[in-house]
Order: C-alpha cells, then structure tokens, then sequence
C-alpha cells in the first residue's frame, strides 16, 4: 500500500524528501522513517496548510511536531488558501502524486491510488511547485514550536488519541 512504499522510499532516500499533505497523521513507522532520514542527513521537508478545513485533525497532526522538529524535520506551514495537494519527491528521482493523505485513514481504509513515477523532469517540475509552497509560507521553528502554551499542548494530545476516529 502506499504507506509501505512511502516508508521504503524515506528509508531509502539519499539526499532529499519533500512531502506534501493537507493531513498529517501517520503510524509510528512511517514518522520514524521521517526522523532517521534527517537524523542521517537527508533533507526531510514537510508541507502543511497553515490552517486546516478541519481544526481537530490540525490538532492531531501539530502533536508530531516536535518530535519531528527535534529529529531534524522542516515543516513548512503554507499560507495560501487551503492545501490539498498530496505529492512526496525522494531525491532528484522518484515522485508519488495521487489521492492518498498521509493518514492512517488514507493508508488502510479509503481506496487512495498514487502514481510512483521515475522521471527527473517530473520531479523537477514538482520540485518547482513544492518551491513555490516554501515561498509562500513559513517554516516552524523548533524553539517556537516549543514555547506554544500548555493548553495548546494539551488539545494537540487529546486529539492525536482520535487520530483513528477521525
């Protein structure tokens, strides 16, 4: 499924990860994959909308953050109007562009499809597109991120025990 292939594909990567997601909320492996790559140097980008359609699951995704701040990811809060796009680039190399979030919800119970496409010119202009995101965001800083208020804290982890009934 897709969540094996994008959890091989960030083991594998050697130099750059971009993912891009209106919903973040994937299983313990996948996010261990996400915080090895940056801790053995690959560039991990994660891009979300600065506000989601649906504040709880905005809640249950920021409750990873840290964690992945601390382990080295950049996440990148697009500004725009809301961002439903879902694409992944691995390298200069491969891209995966479909249907799929990265939720547990899109990887085991809705029927998602993605495209794993080998082809630098597709990826580059996906690159392209993935760069116009940064510029039209901000990217979380992790001793920001820590310094958000304890009720804040607390929504973002009662929500993430929901993450499966979302």
């Amino acid at each position: 499924n897709t969540q094996q292939i994008m959890v091989a594909l960030i083991h594998a990567a050697r130099s750059r990860i971009v993912l891009t997601t209106p919903y973040f909320m994937p299983d313990a492996s996948f996010l261990l994959a996400m915080q090895m790559a940056a801790e053995r140097g690959v560039a991990v980008d994660l891009i979300v909308s600065d506000r989601s359609n649906k504040p709880i699951v905005q809640l249950a995704q920021e409750s990873n953050y840290e964690d992945l701040l601390d382990a080295g990811v950049r996440i990148h809060r697009y500004y725009g109007n809301f961002l439903h796009a879902k694409h992944a680039t691995i390298d200069a190399d491969v891209a995966l562009i479909g249907s799929s979030n990265l939720d547990n919800r899109s990887f085991a119970l809705n029927n998602e499809v993605s495209v794993l496409v080998y082809d630098r010119a597709v990826v580059a202009e996906l690159a392209a597109i993935q760069a116009r995101y940064f510029a039209a965001g901000h990217r979380v800083g992790a001793a920001q991120w820590r310094k958000r208020g304890i009720v804040r804290k607390a929504l973002q982890n009662i929500a993430r025990l929901t993450d499966t009934l979302i």
